[in-house]
């Protein structure tokens, strides 16, 4: 690699984060916009004189303003917001990464928020452990390869998780002070030893590279952008307002619902605005955390080689994985937030449409994911690509 090209790498990556950066600011200035919006609009439901008091606005001068786009925070509401949730991404990534890879998904909600801000463990992180024998067999074999691989890379060992899947995958998430590998079963299953310890050392290499930190912190703006317009459809399809004035079929396993009449009628007038708003970031965001990711690959599969000594046993492995056998279902849908970790862009578990019926916002969520499909590009260089130069290494050692 001539000394232009990590160079230019240099400056894609560093470029990539003050993007990132960038993403975090429009987030402050989109929440604090929408914010205003929907206050307008719950007071215009239940009477003006509250908001009027405490704003000296009407509630209706409150939305023509939002509408306008003259309801934007001050430069000082900007930067502090934007610290706050640069502050928060590390905490909010790490325990979603890892979250993600648990057994069962886990539900935006105020339990899962909580333990984001309490560094607590839910039900779905410590069914992720694998505590039963067969896992802490394969735990206890992985920290094992991965002490004396630790040491060669001068990398503090990171604690280790196991998930029960038929996909043969592996990733890092970090934060300052704490530092997480994640390896399925199936991975141990599939590759020798040698394999192992290839894919183990790129892992390490995403650590000591500090790709584990930055990606898992930049991949809490997809996440939660795709969460919201997930949970906004979810709610109009279950409203009863929504399904009685619109062919709307409402989820097989939920119940309609139907709240206090101002917030939900409120809730409803503000969901074309979320939904714009989520799906503008979640695209533009996740287009910017492909990106990077795509870079951090190639760097992690040297860093490898640097660690483990050997081209060759990792692109035997990566060749082993690849031929893994994949659902039908493009894989740019799956797991945004998570698939960027991993070593092969696959999820964790193995991904379903998860869309029931045929109304109205049921066809809306398959335009979505059809949508999202063919804009974003893909998360990882190509398999054969990282194998050809790996090969090429191998051959320009031997020379040598």
């Amino acid at each position: 690699m001539s000394a232009r090209q990590p160079s230019s790498m240099w400056v894609r990556l560093v470029a990539i984060l003050a993007v990132l950066v960038a993403f975090d600011a429009v987030l402050v200035a989109a929440a604090y916009w929408l914010a205003h919006l929907g206050v307008g609009l719950v007071f215009v439901m239940m009477g003006g004189f509250i908001v009027e008091s405490l704003t000296g606005m009407t509630p209706l001068e409150l939305i023509v303003g939002s509408l306008t786009l003259q309801a934007f925070p001050s430069l000082p509401v900007l930067v502090a917001g934007t610290v706050l949730t640069l502050s928060l991404q590390s905490v909010f990534g790490y325990r979603q990464s890892l979250d993600s890879a648990a057994t069962e998904p886990v539900e935006l909600n105020w339990a899962f928020i909580r333990s984001f801000l309490t560094g607590g463990n839910d039900h779905s992180s410590q069914q992720a452990t694998g505590t039963d024998n067969a896992s802490e067999h394969v735990r206890r074999h992985v920290r094992d390869r991965l002490t004396g691989l630790a040491h060669l890379s001068t990398v503090s060992l990171p604690s280790v998780r196991v998930v029960e899947s038929p996909t043969p995958n592996s990733f890092v998430a970090g934060r300052p002070g704490e530092q997480t590998l994640v390896v399925t079963t199936a991975l141990v299953e599939r590759l020798d030893d040698e394999q192992l310890d290839a894919v183990l050392a790129h892992e390490l290499a995403h650590l000591k590279n500090g790709d584990a930190f930055v990606m898992t912190a930049a991949g809490f703006l997809p996440t939660l952008t795709a969460r919201v317009i997930e949970r906004t459809i979810r709610f109009l399809r279950r409203s009863k307002v929504v399904t009685a004035l619109f062919p709307v079929e409402p989820p097989a396993d939920e119940e309609t619902v139907f709240s206090s009449a101002q917030f939900h009628i409120a809730a409803i007038l503000l969901s074309p605005f979320v939904l714009t708003v989520a799906s503008l970031l979640f695209l533009t965001s996740t287009a910017c955390y492909r990106a990077l990711s795509r870079i951090r690959e190639f760097r992690a599969d040297s860093g490898a080689v640097a660690i483990h000594g050997s081209p060759a046993a990792l692109a035997s492995a990566l060749e082993s994985l690849s031929g893994h056998e994949r659902p039908t279902a493009d894989l740019r849908t799956a797991e945004t937030g998570v698939r960027e970790l991993c070593v092969l862009p696959y999820s964790i578990h193995d991904d379903e449409d998860g869309v029931d019926g045929d109304g109205l916002l049921a066809r809306y969520q398959r335009w979505w994911q059809s949508i999202s499909a063919t804009v974003l590009p893909s998360s990882h260089p190509p398999v054969d690509v990282r194998i050809d130069a790996l090969r090429d290494r191998e051959r320009r050692a031997g020379r040598n």
